[in-house]
């Protein structure tokens, strides 16, 4: 998977440095008679689609390298590039209707897209009437799953953090909750956890793993974990987690700390 991701970030990099630098061979526009290229703005159309590609594939190598150094898995690498390729695609769909890439006369006709009424022919001075509303929910729309999926890459790498209260065990970060102090049925220090099945829904980015996971015998649970051992086995009334610090040390005192509240 890395090296496929890898694969498409760079050419996403080199395609759009070709379009802007030999915009003929943008399909269609390449195949347009002179009269029909004479309608297309090639100038916004160019720019448009290599501010587009060019993020998307620095953002898919930066994804690329972290899973084969084993910084993430592959599915957050997969999941990462079905996210960036779907944003992508909107804004150059937009692109083409705005700057009119397919270079037809539309001086007599309103095209609508997402929603949008686009008037697309020329005003009284002959140049090319665009929609700017369409082209900024495009790109807005699109700019928000990148952040998005940045966000939630960075918030992956975070460590967990566990602030011990006399009531609450409170777990922050990502998929973080409190537990009732009153819920804990048992706390155990454990040197091997059972063997995972799924990841129902969290993250796993090699190192560490967060959020809804199941395991082979078909009981659920939750981890906040460093790949590494001890682990800390928390049951509570109705849910089963597993804990750690990146520090061994530090979890063992963690355990003695949570050791000591139950009732």
């Amino acid at each position: 998977m890395g090296y496929t991701v890898l694969a498409t970030g760079l050419v996403l990099i080199v395609v759009a440095w070709l379009s802007y630098r030999y915009p003929n061979i943008i399909n269609p526009y390449g195949n347009m008679s002179p009269e029909q290229k004479a309608l297309v703005d090639i100038e916004g159309l160019k720019k448009a689609i290599a501010l587009v590609l060019a993020p998307t594939g620095f953002l898919l190598v930066v994804t690329a390298t972290l899973q084969l150094l084993k910084v993430i898995d592959e599915d957050v690498c997969g999941v990462t590039l079905m996210a960036l390729v779907f944003a992508m695609m909107v804004p150059l769909t937009v692109a083409m209707k705005r700057y009119n890439a397919f270079g037809r006369d539309q001086s007599k006709s309103n095209i609508r897209f997402v929603g949008v009424k686009m008037p697309l022919g020329r005003d009284k001075s002959g140049k090319l009437v665009k929609s700017a509303r369409a082209s900024r929910i495009a790109w807005g729309f699109s700019w928000v799953v990148m952040v998005g999926a940045a966000i939630v890459l960075a918030l992956s790498f975070r460590p967990t953090r566990i602030t011990v209260g006399e009531e609450t065990i409170k777990i922050s970060g990502m998929y973080g909750r409190e537990i009732p102090v009153t819920d804990i049925v048992s706390v155990d220090l454990i040197d091997e956890m059972p063997p995972i099945a799924m990841r129902t829904n969290g993250s796993d980015t090699g190192n560490q793993a967060k959020g809804h996971f199941k395991f082979k015998n078909g009981e659920k649970c939750m981890l906040f974990i460093h790949k590494q051992a001890p682990y800390i086995q928390l049951r509570t009334t109705t849910d089963l987690y597993y804990l750690n610090l990146s520090d061994k040390e530090k979890t063992l005192e963690l355990f003695e700390t949570m050791k000591n509240l139950q009732p």
